[in-house]
């Protein structure tokens, strides 16, 4: 990232990379701040690729499910509240005929079955479906 400042064309990539490798480091040795500073760093990286940016898809998935692993760690219905907002965000993005549209739609459900597991509203249930 030091080799990517602030405005060089590389950064999101880096960042988002970076996160990945703090995420694996989480999963790995499970230290919560490795995955806080990588939802840090993908959060940063969002907000250097605005609407329209090719890989904004890419970068916005990615965040969220860091957050569904923090959620899925520490139990903060914030984190989950936040995936469930950006993956529909993803969805969007992902329009059908979109080669990761599948995936998307499958992270959506599995992150409104995860809430109404936890909130028992059949909303929750009727979205995933």
């Amino acid at each position: 990232v030091e080799l990517c400042p602030l405005g060089h064309r590389h950064r999101t990539g880096a960042l988002d990379r970076l996160s990945g490798a703090l995420r694996s480091q989480f999963t790995q040795y499970g230290n919560i701040d490795d995955l806080d500073e990588g939802i840090q760093f993908r959060h940063e990286a969002m907000s250097l690729c605005l609407e329209g940016h090719p890989g904004r898809d890419t970068y916005l998935n990615n965040l969220t499910l860091s957050l569904k692993v923090c959620f899925d760690h520490q139990g903060k219905p914030d984190d989950l509240n936040e995936a469930i907002s950006l993956y529909e965000e993803t969805l969007r993005l992902r329009p059908v005929g979109h080669e990761s549209r599948d995936i998307s739609l499958g992270n959506l459900g599995g992150a409104l079955v995860t809430h109404f597991n936890d909130h028992g509203d059949i909303d929750d249930i009727t979205r995933a479906i």
